[in-house]
């Protein structure tokens, strides 16, 4: 059976949760990137990295990219967790997009990469991120309905609430290819 660890950065919890499902699942290691020592990749077959997507960035699409010729032979794993409804393929189209700027097309070749939906707590948000709310929702709120995209209405929906998409049967596809993939090893 392979060794799996899985690599998170949470700002908010939602890809805390779930990295701690994915675990205890897997019977998996888990760290918060920010305390990995990338000297221990080669104590691992399977290696998984999730984050939070903001503003089409994703913490855990630049690990890959930073370490990939460290683990460029192992299975490696990528999830993002963001407010976007997941079943809205321009949603999909956005996301890709966006990590289409970090993963170049061979690496996007060689790693399995999975959605997942987690949640926002207006409350919670650091100053940055309300003040950047703030921008985005008055600039949308200005623009006619048929100029929104699905991700438009999303943000303006969600706008200043506290909502949590977080669920456990969203890791189900990325678990079921885990365990796929460790039965091969």
């Amino acid at each position: 059976m392979s060794k799996t660890i899985i690599i998170y950065d949470s700002k908010y919890g939602h890809t805390k949760q779930y990295a701690h499902w994915l675990a205890e699942e897997l019977n998996a290691d888990i760290c918060e990137a920010k305390k990995k020592d990338v000297n221990t990749f080669n104590d691992y077959d399977t290696i998984i990295f999730g984050s939070s997507l903001y503003a089409g960035r994703s913490k855990a699409a630049l690990l890959v990219l930073k370490h990939f010729k460290k683990i460029q032979y192992k299975k490696v794993v990528l999830f993002t967790c963001g407010i976007a409804d997941l079943s809205k393929e321009s949603n999909i189209i956005n996301i890709n997009k966006a990590l289409d700027k970090v993963i170049t097309p061979e690496i996007r070749s060689r790693i399995a990469i999975f959605y997942l939906r987690g949640g926002i707590d207006s409350e919670r948000l650091s100053f940055l991120h309300k003040t950047m709310l703030k921008m985005v929702y008055s600039q949308l709120s200005k623009k006619p309905e048929q100029e929104l995209t699905d991700e438009h209405r999303d943000l303006l929906a969600t706008y200043g609430k506290k909502i949590d998409f977080s669920d456990k049967k969203m890791l189900e596809p990325m678990i079921e290819y885990c365990r796929d993939n460790q039965d091969k090893q």
